[in-house]
Formats: C-alpha cells, structure tokens, sequence
C-alpha cells in the first residue's frame, strides 16, 4: 500500500516462445502417453471397438487442455501492435525509451498480454488508453529481467479517479490519502491505483515516486508467499541474510535523518523495500552516488543495472535530441552536461 505522503516529506515463469515449444512437445508426450496406456487398457480388458475411436480423442483432449494458453497467447502476439499504445509508451515510459529495439519488442508483447488477460477497470472514472498502458507497463517494469514471469497474483486492476481510504472509500476527505493497495481478503488478486497519480508516476521521476510499480514490487515481494520485505526473486538463500542487514541498516539512516529515502519506508519492511524499489527505477544514478550498496543489491534482486539502461539512452540515437545543458533524462535532477553525458565521455 502507498500512502500520500506529500505532507510529511511466488511468482511462476512468464512463458516465451522457447519454453512454449517446450510445454507443447511436453503435452504431446503426455496425450501419447495417455493415449497408449487407454489402448492398452482396453486391450487388456477386451474394450467394445468404440472406445478404440475415442481413445484417439481423449489423447486430443489432453493436448488441448494442456496447451490452451499457450495457443491463446500465440494468437495475442500475432495480433498487430496499436499505434495509439506505441505513442503512450514512446511518450511516457521513459523505462521502454531505454531499451534496445529486440527489448522493446518483448516490452509490446507483455503489454498485449497484460492487457488481453487482466481486466483494468475504471470505478467511477471512464478509462482511457493511456491509463490501461501505464498500468500495464507499471507491472513489466519491475519483472522485465524476468523474461519467464507470470503475474498469476493478479487478475485485476482497480482505477480510481482519486486517492482513497483504507476501506475502499472515495470522496471522504478524512484519511483519504491512499495512492494505491494490493488487495487481500475479499480483494484477494486485485489491486487499485489512483488515476492521477498513475500518471504522476510517470510524468515526474525527479519525486522517486511511482504508484504503479510500488505496488507492483509489493506483489513481486510475494513471490515467495509472503509481503514481508524479502523477495523470493532475485535473492539466493546466501544474499538473504545480507539483504535484511543492509534494509535494517538503511532504515535506521532515514530515521536518523540521514537519508533521502522516503520516511514512508519505515512503515515495515514491505514498504522498505517497495520505496526502494521506486527509487530504484526513477532515479538510479542517484541511488547508485547515494545508496550503492543498495542500488548493487536491488540490481540483484530485479536483474536489471538500470543505470546502464539509461546510459544507453543518453548516449545512443536520442542524443542528439539534448542539450548539453538539458535537464539529464537519468532523474539525476542534474544538468545532461555534468552528468550521464559526462560520465560516458569518462568511461570512453
């Protein structure tokens, strides 16, 4: 959950082609399988010839069964990509710029996947284009270094038109500064996001502040059965111990005021890590000059160098689109001159 703080300052493999070949060929083998071992059961028993015609059948059905979403998910990718969505991406997703074009085009794939099999719905708002893709690449942005992943967690995004209340509840100014929530209970596999500060997140990285993959990251957190802080993915058993030390370490910083990490972060663990995890891909340069063993370890657990994504950005074919004394499209809050551009030239 994410709080306004304005005032105060397991997951399973996202499938591929490869692994779709593979699943196919598997459920091939298993319809075989069990194709055989019904004529051999007839036979055995001495079966009518009918059940000699259904067996063939049954072998089919299976095959089927096993392989109806892979097919589903074929037919998705065949489908044309819009154009109205490749401009809100190249427009407001600093994150898909980034990318080389063979990454971009994976980027499209998850969005139409994301978008064919979770409902994005609007509660007292009318959605547009704009809001159904941001909430998209708000879930691929963090597991975008897992090319397997499946979001089986969620089947549903709530969008409403303002912040809200703990209970769900919209227009009750009074401890209505929720910006977004994971549902449980009742709410189990859905999640709701503030309309506006969706699109926020997007528009300002300079705020380290982005609702959608904060509450994304609560769900990649998860992935190991609880939202506790330590991510099943991305972490081994012998990094866990460090990663505890290093988030207990980090959280006493921002309550000795030490810190430019957001003091929302020491609401617990859970919201440590999805803070972190914001400020991780708004604003890496920042975090890897202020916090580098953070940074290094969230590198980790996401398998993403963000810092390098966006070196790539700034020094590659949209270069010429800046100024030396631009603002620096890395977040830095820096002018392009003194930063990314500088350290490229160093590095060469």
């Amino acid at each position: 959950m994410l709080r306004d703080m304005s005032e105060t300052s397991p997951a399973r493999p996202r499938a591929t082609p490869a692994n779709e070949q593979l699943r196919s060929r598997t459920a091939l083998v298993i319809a075989g399988v069990a194709g055989v071992l019904t004529l051999a059961g007839l036979w055995i028993g001495r079966a009518p010839a009918l059940w000699m015609v259904l067996t063939p059948l049954l072998a089919g059905g299976v095959y089927l069964w096993l392989t109806r979403r892979d097919r589903r998910r074929a037919r998705i990718r065949r489908e044309p990509f819009s154009d109205e969505w490749e401009r809100i991406l190249r427009h407001d997703v600093a994150f898909f710029n980034a990318l080389d074009e063979r990454e971009k085009a994976r980027f499209r794939e998850h969005v139409q996947i994301f978008l064919a099999e979770k409902r994005v719905t609007g509660i007292r708002t009318e959605l547009d284009e704009r809001t159904r893709v941001l909430a998209a690449a708000s879930a691929i942005i963090p597991i975008f270094g897992f090319p397997e992943w499946e979001w089986d967690q969620i089947s549903e995004i709530l969008i409403y038109p303002t912040t809200f209340d703990e209970e769900f509840g919209i227009g009750r100014a009074e401890g209505q500064r929720v910006l977004g929530m994971v549902g449980t209970g009742a709410m189990n596999r859905m999640m709701i996001l503030s309309e506006p500060d969706l699109h926020h997140g997007f528009r300002d990285s300079r705020d380290r502040r982005n609702v959608g993959v904060h509450e994304f990251a609560h769900l990649v957190d998860k992935s190991d059965g609880a939202i506790d802080g330590v991510p099943g993915a991305g972490l081994s058993r012998h990094t866990v111990g460090p990663w505890i030390e290093l988030v207990r370490r980090k959280m006493a910083e921002i309550e000795a005021g030490r810190s430019d990490i957001d003091a929302y972060a020491l609401t617990n663990e859970a919201e440590f890590f999805a803070v972190a995890t914001e400020y991780f891909f708004e604003r890496p340069e920042r975090m890897r000059r202020k916090h580098p063993q953070l940074y290094a370890m969230l590198a980790r657990v996401f398998r993403q160098d963000m810092l390098s994504r966006v070196r790539d950005l700034v020094v590659g074919p949209s270069r010429g689109k800046l100024g030396r004394n631009s603002r620096c499209p890395c977040g830095s809050g820096r002018k392009y001159k003194k930063c990314c551009l500088g350290q490229a030239g160093a590095a060469r």
